[in-house]
């Protein structure tokens, strides 16, 4: 089985690195509340901005690109299967041994983390992407580690609509992911697993695959319409006090919504690609060793700023340090952990369908992670 992989759309490219560097931002803000009282500094507020909602962005990407780099499997056999083995590799790996290493930690230095480790089967749970509670919250053992829960699961519902033709497929994504948010809004339940994958938030993986659709069908914007969508949801993620105490209004909705629009001016722009969408690209390669990576680098530096820098320079400061720090581990985590982790995986999958008489899939983007 074979089928033409798309080119890499650098402005997705550039689009995952500020998503990515809008969680490094938020969790670098974050690090000052624990910083400030120690050094005498007033702590970074970055609570106008909505920054987690790079996590949203992500997730409405993920949809795109997933229909993006896969709409020739729909339909053929053996594709879920290898498009499951194909994701599993990708993410997997690194994510095992990011855990692996933090586990470790805990036990050389637990006063690191904000949350103890849960017991061994929130251990296990955490390795399988099975969502579990943790300090009563749902928090593997990498706190971040509760998106690649969802996505993986999203990944499962993705691959069993791969049986059928593309449009009939996400026909049927659409109606599961439907159906399994508003069970969620209607029933609200209470296992906790049930809970996780009926939030509301995984209509994002839906609105990024409806995307791709349109994109598919030749929708595209011109330079001032893909500028608009960009500014206005990017606007829309500032937190504006009347809105967004108000009770009922839908994360999905106010944080979603937003961006969608973000991803639609980045993905359907018809030109070519703009010179800062160039220079940002090469960190969207590393976005995926940025997101999870990047604690690493800013928990200890708060240690090193605490005992070093104390007090001499505003905390702003250590934020900016704190995210350039971060951008060079990931770099260099991207380089010469992440890319020779996956080469090896690949090779795997490659030998392996060779062995079977399968013959190939298109070859994994860098825009798939």
């Amino acid at each position: 089985m074979s089928a033409a992989a798309p080119a890499q759309n650098q402005n997705i490219q550039a689009l995952r690195a500020v998503a990515a560097l809008m969680v490094v931002l938020a969790h670098a803000g974050h690090e000052t509340e624990a910083l400030g009282p120690k050094v005498g500094r007033a702590v970074v507020d970055l609570s106008m901005l909505q920054l987690g909602a790079g996590v949203d962005i992500f997730f409405v990407i993920s949809g795109f690109i997933m229909v993006y780099t896969s709409a020739g499997l729909y339909g053929q056999p053996g594709a879920p299967r290898q498009f499951l083995l194909r994701r599993f590799i990708r993410i997997a790996p690194l994510y095992w041994l990011l855990t692996t290493l933090l586990l470790a930690g805990a036990l050389v230095a637990p006063q690191l983390l904000n949350v103890p480790i849960g017991d061994w089967q929130h251990v296990l749970s955490s390795y399988l992407f099975i969502p579990s509670l943790r300090g009563g919250e749902i928090r593997p053992v990498m706190a971040l580690g509760w998106t690649l829960n969802l996505e993986m699961f999203f990944y499962l519902l993705f691959a069993a609509t791969l049986v059928l033709p593309l449009r009939s497929g996400i026909t049927a994504l659409a109606l599961i992911l439907s159906g399994l948010a508003l069970c969620g809004a209607l029933f609200q339940p209470a296992q906790v697993q049930l809970a996780f994958w009926t939030q509301g938030i995984i209509l994002e993986f839906l609105f990024g695959c409806l995307l791709a659709l349109a994109y598919r069908r030749g929708a595209r914007l011109k330079g001032p319409a893909a500028a608009l969508a960009v500014a206005v949801g990017l606007a829309a993620m500032v937190r504006l006090p009347g809105l967004d105490d108000a009770p009922g209004w839908p994360p999905v909705l106010r944080w979603g919504v937003p961006a969608l629009l973000v991803v639609a001016g980045a993905a359907l722009y018809g030109g070519k690609a703009p010179r800062i969408a160039l220079l940002l690209a090469g960190l969207g390669d590393a976005s995926y060793s940025l997101y999870l990576v990047h604690p690493f680098a800013l928990r200890p530096l708060r240690e090193v700023w605490t005992r070093l820098v104390g007090g001499a320079l505003p905390l702003e400061t250590y934020v900016l340090c704190a995210v350039g720090f971060g951008v060079l581990v990931a770099l260099a985590t991207h380089r010469f952990v992440e890319r020779p982790l996956l080469r090896v995986c690949q090779s795997w999958l490659k030998r392996r369908s060779d062995r079977a008489g399968q013959g190939s899939l298109p070859a994994p983007l860098r825009t798939t992670a």
